[in-house]
């Protein structure tokens, strides 16, 4: 009877009590579902302890390094370190398409099908397929990387086999009673009186959209920022992945203030991919803002290749810090201090925007009706002139374990004025091999590369075309570049220094002498 009482309290989402019964793996509150899953979980920790280039001394890493023995031998390691650094959104993406496909496959062993999620149309080993724009009237599609694809999933299948071996060891954290612990605090945080896919689904008029969301509990991000784990593709469905709070190392779902505003933002994220599918022309219109913010964006761990991955983060927090304001007021402030720590300095403006939307919902029903404004709004952004690294204007397209391949080039690039063309083979950036471990990651390593380097540095290329290797080398000299102005930033003629405005002290670093 207690165990029946607890689940409908977790089903109404009321509060009952902040313990979920023993053996719970999952629970709904409003229309969101959350869910644990150890084969997941040792997954995660196959894939962070192949990674010996980066091990931590501290922490359940080398503990489980020590209980794993010479279990460390086994095939999933080595299918592991195969992949060479890799982001954990492929893998995960990957690990999304293959549950969805067993769940449509095993209909004799698997849970009730959830409303919205997808079975998975798209073969999870089939080569990516990226597209979006990249500059005024230039979108492009990208795909190409199957080799990757296929190593993914031949790691994900010796991982799995992998399972019943890790099951004896009593690992550290990835125990029973630890998921439901982790659980029961994710319960705790969205267990309230309003449901947080309530309070998004209000604010976006999208009320037909719900959520499985799984706790990656052993996946701690790399090379990108924490908040988004997986870039969404058609065969992830309406998944979502929540990874561990990084600021406490034990029992990482604790805060619910992390919980709110890490879910929120990727349900924001659902609301703004809706946006710019029923309205691709807010992108076309806007597409030359890219520009101004591609460098920051890269800066801070984001890939700059489209301008839909751009102006999508931006606004989804923007969307993010407006709806939560009413729904949980003590964190807006955390949720603005990040995008302008991050220098997304759009997100400012689109909250101006936003602000007029929520005052005119009678007309503006949904996010969706509000495109031709957000438009609008995007295009009087007030611009600054600052000195500034040009842009790459390329994108490499990963296609093997250190191997990416030229796939467009602006035709102002500084690389194609030094020799580079679309289809040459590069295999080092900087001196560093080439990160392909998805098939934009090589992009993100050359903006992130480029943007770090100062006046009078040279950046490198090593090209492969045909039977030749050669360096393609790009003197980095500054030059009068656009850049968002930050909303805060008050600009008066006689705060202008050097002939610049102070705002571009903030988002170049300083010349050597």
């Amino acid at each position: 009877m207690r165990r029946a009482t607890l689940l409908a309290c977790a089903a109404a989402a009321a509060a009952c009590t902040s313990e979920l019964p023993p053996g719970t793996t999952s629970f709904t509150v409003g229309r969101t579902t959350v869910r644990t899953d150890s084969a997941l979980d040792v997954t995660g920790l196959v894939l962070r302890l192949a990674d010996t280039t980066d091990f931590p001394t501290v922490g359940p890493l080398p503990r489980w390094q020590l209980a794993l023995g010479t279990e460390l031998g086994d095939s999933a390691f080595a299918r592991a370190r195969a992949l060479g650094p890799t982001p954990v959104g492929p893998v995960l993406e990957t690990w999304a398409a293959l549950d969805a496909r067993r769940t449509a496959n095993d209909s004799s062993e698997a849970p009730p099908a959830r409303s919205g999620r997808s079975t998975g149309a798209t073969s999870p080993t089939a080569a990516d397929s990226v597209c979006g724009w990249l500059a005024p009237r230039v979108r492009r599609c990208f795909g190409g990387d199957a080799r990757q694809k296929g190593a993914l999933f031949a790691f994900l299948r010796a991982a799995a086999a992998f399972v019943p071996r890790a099951a004896p060891l009593a690992l550290e954290g990835m125990s029973a009673a630890s998921r439901l612990r982790d659980l029961s605090d994710v319960y705790v945080a969205l267990a309230d009186a309003r449901s947080l896919d309530s309070v998004m689904a209000d604010y976006t008029g999208l009320h037909d959209q719900s959520y499985d969301v799984v706790l990656a509990r052993t996946f701690w991000p790399r090379y990108e920022p924490p908040v988004d784990l997986a870039r969404w593709s058609p065969a992830q469905g309406n998944r979502v992945f929540l990874g561990p709070d990084l600021t406490f190392p034990d029992r990482s779902y604790r805060s619910p203030g992390y919980v709110w505003l890490t879910l929120g933002h990727q349900m924001a994220h659902f609301a703004v991919r809706r946006l710019f599918a029923d309205h691709p022309e807010l992108l076309e219109r806007t597409v030359q803002l890219r520009a101004t913010v591609e460098g920051d964006m890269a800066r801070t761990g984001y890939p700059p290749v489209f301008w839909d991955d751009e102006l999508g983060e931006q606004l989804a927090r923007a969307v993010t810090v407006r709806a939560l304001r009413k729904a949980r007021p003590t964190l807006t402030w955390a949720a603005r201090t990040e995008a302008l720590s991050l220098n997304m300095a759009l997100v400012p403006w689109l909250e101006d925007a936003l602000d007029r939307y929520e005052k005119d919902r009678a007309r503006y029903p949904t996010l969706s009706a509000f495109a031709g404004e957000l438009a609008a709004a995007l295009a009087a952004v007030p611009m600054d002139t600052c000195r500034a690294a040009p842009s790459p204007g390329v994108a490499l397209l990963g296609v093997a374990r250190n191997r990416a391949v030229v796939g467009w080039l602006a035709d102002d690039s500084p690389f194609r004025a030094r020799g580079l063309t679309p289809g040459d083979t590069v295999l080092t950036v900087d001196g560093d091999s080439v990160s392909a471990g998805a098939l934009l990651t090589p992009t993100r390593q050359l903006y992130l590369s480029f943007a770090q380097h100062l006046p009078a540095e040279l950046s490198a290329l090593s090209v492969k075309r045909g039977p030749r290797v050669y360096s393609v080398d790009v003197p980095i000299t500054w030059i009068n570049r656009a850049t968002a102005r930050v909303a805060s930033q008050v600009r008066a003629v006689n705060q202008r220094v050097n002939g610049e405005w102070p705002i571009c002290t903030w988002v170049r670093r300083a010349i050597r002498p």
